[in-house]
C-alpha cells in the first residue's frame, strides 16, 4: 500500500477502510464465459451476507432465472436479447466499489440515546420480493438517525403465484429476519415496526374469524408466531423502500435511492398516524376455504352430560371439564388467563362437578327427598338406595351412609359417591379403575372402585359387562371359538364295504436295527370311516414315493378306495397331484373306475379327522405294551409282523359297549366281523337271507347272511350311539368378515399369537361358520399407513382362533 493511502482491511469480500470506519464491497470479476454456468459463478461470487447491495445482486439473477425458464444448457451460449443484458450488468458490477456503508449503526455525535426500533419493511413484484430493516434511533434530544441493519431480495418463483402469495411470502422473510436482528442486536425495550403496501395481507394477518388454503395458513401461522397484529402497519408504495428490493436497481440508483437511509418519513420524530383502515377479507377472496354448512337438526335438549358420551377415557372427561370450568371463571373474571396443565385440585373438582351431573339426572327424587329430611322408600324392586342409608354431602354429592362411619378411613372411603349402573360415567369409572388394576378379575376391579370413594349400583354384574367385552382381557383369557359341532358326513352313515370310504394319518417314528445301522421306520394308519376297522403299513420315510407304494399295497389287500380323507401333509399332497397328472389321460368311466379322491381337511384343523386320530392312540397304547420287551432290537420285518398283530388286536375291540358284561347277550360287534368275511362282491346281491342259510352247502349264502347280521346289528348298537354331540353343543354366534381374532399357535406362548383380521368365511351346509381365511397382521407400514409386505393370508379352522372384537 503506498503511502498515503487510507488503510483497508479485508474480510470475507468486504473491505473496511479503517481511516473513514466505511464498508466497501471488493469486486473482481473473473473471465468466465458467456453461458449459464458463467453467469451462476459471477452471481454467486459476490458476497454479500447482509444484503447491502441485495437489490443490484436481483438484476443478475433474474438473467440467471431467465436461463433456467428457457432451459438453456449449462455450456450453451447466451441468447442476443441475453447477452446484451448480461453485458451491462457486469459493466455496471464494477460501480459497486463506489457504493460506502457505515460501519457504525449510530454517528459518533449521536449520544445519549433513549429509544431503539426496527423497521422491516417488505414488498413484492412479479419479478421478485424481498424485505429490508431500519434500525431508528432517538436521542434524548429529540433527534432521529435510520441506518440500514439487513436487507434480503429474492426472485420470484418459476411457478406463476398471485401477488398477494408473493405480498405474503415477503411478510414472512421480514418475520424471520426480525426473530434474527432480536437474537444478535441485544438491545434492551427494543420496538419493532413491520410495514407493507398490501392491505390484502394486512387483511389475512387481522383475520380471526376465516380459514385459508394451506399455502396461506401457513404462512400466516408463522407470522403470527413471532410478531403480534398490532405491530404491522400500511405504507405507501413510493415510501416503501423494499420496492427496491423487489424490483432490482442498477449501482447508480442504489446509490441514489433511500435504500441505505430508509424512507423519510422515519426521519422525522413522529411516525405517521395511520389513516388506512383494513377491511375485512371479502368473501369471494379465492385463498379462502369454502366453509361445508350441513342441514342438521340439533336436539334443544342436550345436556353436558350427553356430550360425555363421546369420551371413552374417564380423564380425558376429567380434563375437558376442567378446563371448561377454568375457561369460564377466566370469562368471569375470577381467574387470570393460563396455559398451564390442569391442577389436581381442578381435576377433582372436575370429577364431583360430573358425579353430581349424573345423580342429579338418575336420583332427582331421592335427592330431594333427602335434603327434606324425608326416608328413601324404594320406587321398585330394582332401587336399592334404601339398603345404603344415603345422604347429600356439603358440596351436594349423594354418598352412601352405611356403618362405617366410626372407621378411621377416608371419609370418601367410608362414604363413596353413588353413579348408577345405567350410565356413560359408570362406564367410564369401571373401564378406568380396571385398567389401573392391570385388567384383574371382577373382584379386584369392584375393591379397586369402592376404596377410591366410588360406588356404583349393581356394581358386580356391571364391571362382568365390561371385562366380558374387554378387548385385552379376551386377549390373554378368553377361550378359543367352538361351533357347534357338525353333522356327520354321509361316509360314516352309509352302509358300504370296509374301507370304501378311509381316513389315513401317518405316526411314529420307531427306532430299528439293520446291521449296525438304526434307522427311522413310520405308520401308515387306515381307517375305515364306517365299520372303524383299520389297516396300518409301515413306511420307510415320509416321502410321497414312500406313501404311494404303501397305498398300492393296501389297494392289493382290501381293493379299491373310493375317497380317502386326510390333512395337508406334503406326502399327501405329493400324492395327491401325481393322481390328478395319472388321471388326466383316461376317460370318465375310466375315472370312476380305478380313481381315488382325496378329501382334505382345512390347515391346522386336526380335530376335524378324530374319527382316525383317535385310532392313532389306540396303536400306541397297544403298540407301547408289544415294544416294551424288544425295544431297539427290532428289524423292519419284525417291526412289520408287529404292526400287523397290532392291527388284528385293535379289529377285535367292541365297537359298543352295551352288552359287555351280560353273558346271554350276543357276541359284541367288532370291525373283525366284517373283516373277515370280505369278498370280492363290493355290496350283497338284492334278496333276503335268513338263518337255515347257515346250514347249507353255498359257501357265499352263510357268508352274506352273516354280513347282513354284522349290518342290522351296526345300525342298532353302534350307529344309534353316533347321535349325541360330545362337545359344541351349542349353537354360538357365527364368525363375521373383518372380526378381529389372534391366532393359536401351540409352539408359542399366548402372549405371542398373531394378530389377525377374518377375511373370508366359509360357511357349512348348515350355515355355520368353521372356517376362515384370515389375513395376518403387519406392523412393518411405510410413512403413509401402507404395508411394506406382502399380506400374508391363512387359511384356519374357526377352533383356532380367539375373537377379540366383533365386526359389528
Amino acid at each position: 500500500m503506498a503511502l498515503g493511502e487510507p488503510l483497508m482491511e479485508r474480510a470475507l469480500g468486504v473491505q473496511w477502510c479503517v481511516s473513514s470506519d466505511d464498508f466497501q464491497l471488493r469486486v473482481t470479476v473473473k473471465e468466465h464465459p458467456l453461458t449459464r454456468r458463467g453467469v451462476l459463478s459471477t452471481v454467486a461470487s459476490i458476497y454479500d451476507p447482509l444484503g447491502f447491495v441485495a437489490p443490484f445482486i436481483l438484476l443478475g439473477k433474474q438473467i440467471l432465472q431467465q436461463l433456467c425458464r428457457d432451459k438453456a444448457g449449462w455450456d450453451e451460449p447466451l441468447s442476443e436479447e441475453l447477452k446484451t443484458q448480461w453485458e451491462s450488468w457486469l459493466q455496471d458490477l464494477q460501480n459497486l466499489s463506489n457504493v460506502r456503508i457505515r460501519r457504525c449503526y449510530i454517528p459518533p455525535n449521536f449520544i445519549d440515546v433513549k429509544q431503539y426500533e426496527l423497521h422491516h419493511f417488505s414488498d413484492a413484484s412479479v419479478t421478485g420480493y424481498g424485505e429490508c430493516t431500519y434500525l431508528r434511533t432517538i436521542n434524548t434530544n429529540g433527534d432521529v438517525h435510520c441506518s440500514l441493519v439487513m436487507g434480503k431480495a429474492r426472485v420470484a418463483p418459476t411457478k406463476v403465484t398471485t401477488i398477494p402469495r408473493l405480498e405474503l411470502s415477503a411478510a414472512v422473510v421480514a418475520a424471520r429476519t426480525s426473530v434474527v436482528l432480536r437474537k444478535e442486536l441485544e438491545i434492551d425495550g427494543l420496538q419493532e415496526h413491520f410495514w407493507t403496501d398490501s392491505k390484502v395481507v394486512l387483511g389475512y394477518i387481522n383475520n380471526d374469524a376465516r380459514r385459508f388454503h394451506v399455502f396461506v395458513a401457513n404462512r400466516i401461522q408463522r407470522i403470527k408466531s413471532t410478531t403480534d397484529s398490532k405491530q404491522w402497519r400500511f405504507v405507501r408504495s413510493e415510501d416503501n423502500p423494499a420496492d427496491h428490493a423487489s424490483r432490482g436497481l442498477k449501482a447508480d440508483q442504489l446509490v441514489a435511492s433511500t435504500w441505505f437511509n430508509g424512507p423519510d418519513f422515519l426521519w422525522k420524530r413522529e411516525l405517521p398516524i395511520e389513516d388506512v383502515k383494513v377491511s375485512e377479507v371479502i368473501d369471494n377472496d379465492p385463498e379462502l376455504r369454502k366453509a361445508q354448512v350441513l342441514n342438521t337438526k340439533a336436539k334443544e335438549d342436550r345436556t353436558l352430560l350427553d356430550r360425555l358420551i363421546r369420551f371413552s377415557d374417564w380423564k380425558r372427561a376429567v380434563k375437558a371439564i376442567a378446563h371448561l370450568k377454568r375457561h369460564a371463571k377466566q370469562i368471569k373474571g375470577l381467574k387470570l388467563k393460563t396455559n398451564e396443565a390442569t391442577s389436581v385440585e381442578e381435576r377433582q373438582e372436575a370429577e364431583l362437578f360430573i358425579i353430581k351431573l349424573v345423580q342429579t339426572e338418575v336420583f332427582s327424587t331421592e335427592i330431594k327427598g333427602i335434603k327434606q329430611c324425608k326416608e328413601v322408600k324404594p320406587k321398585d324392586k330394582t332401587n336399592k338406595l334404601h339398603k345404603l342409608s344415603p345422604f347429600v354431602d356439603e358440596y351436594g354429592v349423594l354418598r352412601v351412609g352405611g356403618r362405617l362411619t366410626r372407621s378411621a378411613l377416608h371419609p370418601h372411603v367410608k362414604h363413596p359417591a353413588i353413579v348408577p349402573k345405567a350410565s356413560h360415567v359408570s362406564s367410564l369409572l369401571i373401564k378406568h379403575y380396571h385398567e389401573k388394576v392391570h385388567h384383574q378379575g371382577r373382584g379386584i376391579t369392584v375393591n379397586e372402585l369402592r376404596s377410591n370413594g366410588i360406588w356404583v349400583t349393581g356394581c358386580s354384574s356391571a364391571v362382568a359387562s365390561h371385562i366380558y367385552k374387554c378387548t385385552t382381557c379376551r386377549k390373554y383369557r378368553r377361550n378359543t371359538q367352538e361351533p357347534k359341532m357338525a353333522d356327520l358326513p354321509d361316509e360314516r352313515l352309509e352302509m358300504t364295504p370296509p374301507f370304501t370310504y378311509c381316513g389315513i394319518d401317518c405316526f411314529g417314528p420307531f427306532y430299528v436295527k439293520e446291521a449296525r445301522k438304526e434307522l427311522k421306520r413310520y405308520g401308515l394308519l387306515f381307517t375305515c370311516m364306517c365299520s372303524r376297522a383299520i389297516h396300518i403299513e409301515m413306511l420307510d420315510d415320509l416321502t410321497t414315493d414312500a406313501f404311494i407304494n404303501a397305498l398300492r399295497a393296501f389297494i392289493a389287500i382290501r381293493g379299491n378306495v373310493r375317497q380317502l380323507r386326510c390333512d395337508q401333509g406334503t406326502n399327501f399332497v405329493g400324492a395327491k397331484g401325481e393322481f390328478m397328472n395319472a388321471m388326466k389321460d383316461l376317460d370318465h368311466e375310466q375315472v370312476k373306475e380305478h380313481g381315488c379322491e382325496f378329501v382334505m381337511n382345512f390347515p391346522a384343523s386336526s380335530h376335524m379327522g378324530g374319527v382316525w386320530e383317535r385310532q392313532i392312540r389306540t396303536i400306541r397304547s397297544v403298540l407301547t405294551a408289544i415294544l416294551d420287551q424288544s425295544a431297539k432290537r427290532l428289524d423292519s420285518a419284525s417291526l412289520r409282523t408287529f404292526l400287523y398283530e397290532v392291527m388284528a388286536i385293535v379289529n377285535s375291540r367292541p365297537l359298543t359297549t352295551e352288552h359287555l358284561n351280560d353273558p346271554t347277550s350276543l357276541e359284541p360287534l367288532t370291525p373283525n366281523h366284517i373283516l373277515m368275511m370280505k369278498s370280492k362282491i363290493t355290496t350283497p346281491p338284492p334278496g333276503q337271507f335268513v338263518s337255515q342259510d347257515l346250514y347249507l352247502r353255498k359257501r357265499w349264502r352263510q357268508v352274506q347272511f352273516l354280513a347282513n347280521e354284522f349290518w342290522t346289528r351296526w345300525k342298532k348298537e353302534y350307529l344309534l350311539n353316533l347321535q349325541q354331540r360330545q362337545i359344541w353343543q351349542k349353537d354360538k354366534r357365527n364368525t363375521k368378515v373383518n372380526d378381529i381374532v389372534i391366532l393359536q399357535e401351540d409352539c408359542s406362548p399366548r402372549n405371542q399369537w398373531r394378530l389377525a383380521r377374518v377375511a373370508q368365511v366359509y360357511p357349512s351346509t348348515d350355515g355355520r361358520v368353521r372356517k376362515v381365511k384370515l389375513l395376518i397382521s403387519d406392523s412393518t407400514l411405510d410413512n403413509q399407513g401402507k404395508r411394506t409386505t406382502k399380506p400374508v393370508y391363512l387359511d384356519r379352522p374357526v377352533y383356532k382362533t380367539v375373537l377379540l372384537l366383533e365386526a359389528e
